[in-house]
């Protein structure tokens, strides 16, 4: 049972190869010659000077030429064909051309005609509505200010790779259903399909998990491209990312390539929303209400500010008094910006901070060494 279809395709499959690829060859060549002896016989559509007449022509014209050469050449192959599969059934010699072929398209003609259309219709549900779906699935998942051209990438990206996925399952579920009505022993064609797919995985465990995870960072939008992120160690602005790698470039300009699978934990610096987050130390000389009123008064400030302000979604505040330090009392200072901005608006507030804390004479703790002779 194991060796019938090894069997099958060296008595049968090797000649159904051969005869079906003469046919086609035969087809091509004879359409081939046909065009060209039209062409020098002056039947010719590009001398038509109006665009429908011309189209109607050059319609005619291949639809003359198909029909001749699979007359020719076609029918035959077909024949060819059915007088290998009838081999060993069948010791009628010729006569049994016309009956073997009633027999294939009533007996067989019906349930291969419906395995088509059923997989005609599994291939649109798949190259159609399938997209349309996973395109409602991801945009649920959206980022507000997420370009819409960023969002469509990451769309189409998912969609591909599930399209193309279910092409091939429903192409190889079909072709072996064919297979098996026509009589070909498909249960060792399976497993010999089975045994490769198996011996492919193993060889390639890391790029199926490179794929698969990198299926998921698309579909939860994860990150994207201008995300600024730290990922297995490495921090630094998203270049670009597939279903395979990452590239990231860090601050001194070096290009990290990293698979997907090695993506167990991302921090994503710059998701939706950024925050300031600010430990301020005041020394416990100093009036504590007056340093959390000044640090106040410093996020108005910066809210105001043409420059910052745009970047600021909360203003910075005193958010807690965190705890007691060896020299001082720590304050944390806190606000939300939009993603990617808070370095611009911590910079800002750290050198508004220092200008303040001079002019109110508030002191900022920090160790000192004193020499005695």
């Amino acid at each position: 049972m194991q060796n019938s279809f090894n069997i099958w395709f060296l008595d049968k499959g090797i000649w159904l190869i051969l005869i079906g690829i003469a046919g086609i060859v035969s087809v091509w060549l004879i359409s081939y010659l046909i065009f060209k002896g039209l062409k020098l016989l002056g039947v010719d559509p590009e001398r038509i000077s109006d665009p429908n007449s011309q189209k109607l022509v050059n319609n005619i014209k291949n639809i003359f030429v198909i029909l001749v050469a699979f007359v020719v050449a076609g029918i035959p192959s077909f024949f060819g064909i059915l007088s290998v599969l009838n081999i060993g059934e069948s010791d009628a010699g010729l006569d049994w051309a016309i009956g073997a072929s009633y027999k294939l398209i009533v007996s067989n003609g019906i349930p291969i005609l419906i395995v088509i259309i059923l997989a005609y219709i599994s291939l649109r549900i798949a190259g159609t509505i399938m997209p349309n779906l996973i395109k409602l699935y991801l945009n649920s998942g959206t980022r507000a200010g997420e370009h819409s051209s960023e969002n469509e990438k990451r769309v189409e990206t998912f969609a591909i790779v599930i399209r193309s996925v279910l092409r091939i399952f429903v192409v190889l579920i079909a072709v072996l259903t064919v297979l098996s009505i026509l009589g070909v022993p498909v249960t060792s064609l399976v497993a010999g399909i089975s045994i490769l797919g198996i011996a492919v995985g193993l060889g390639s465990q890391s790029l199926v998990k490179d794929v698969i995870q990198g299926m998921l960072i698309i579909a939860e939008n994860q990150l994207r491209k201008g995300d600024i992120v730290r990922i297995h160690g490495r921090a630094g602005l998203v270049e670009d990312l597939n279903l395979r790698r990452i590239l990231i470039r860090d601050l001194d300009g070096a290009l990290h390539i990293i698979p997907n699978s090695s993506t167990d934990i991302i921090t994503n610096l710059t998701s939706q929303w950024s925050r300031v987050n600010i430990e301020i130390h005041v020394s416990y000389e100093e009036d504590l209400e007056k340093a959390i009123k000044t640090l106040n008064n410093i996020g108005d400030k910066v809210e105001s500010d043409p420059d910052i302000g745009k970047f600021i979604k909360e203003k910075p505040r005193v958010w807690t008094i965190t705890s007691f330090s060896d020299s001082g009392v720590r304050l944390k200072f806190v606000g939300v910006t939009q993603p990617g901005k808070q370095w611009e608006v911590r910079t800002q507030v750290i050198r508004l901070i220092k200008i303040a804390f001079d002019d109110e004479g508030i002191k900022i703790p920090y160790n000192q060494i004193r020499v005695i002779n």
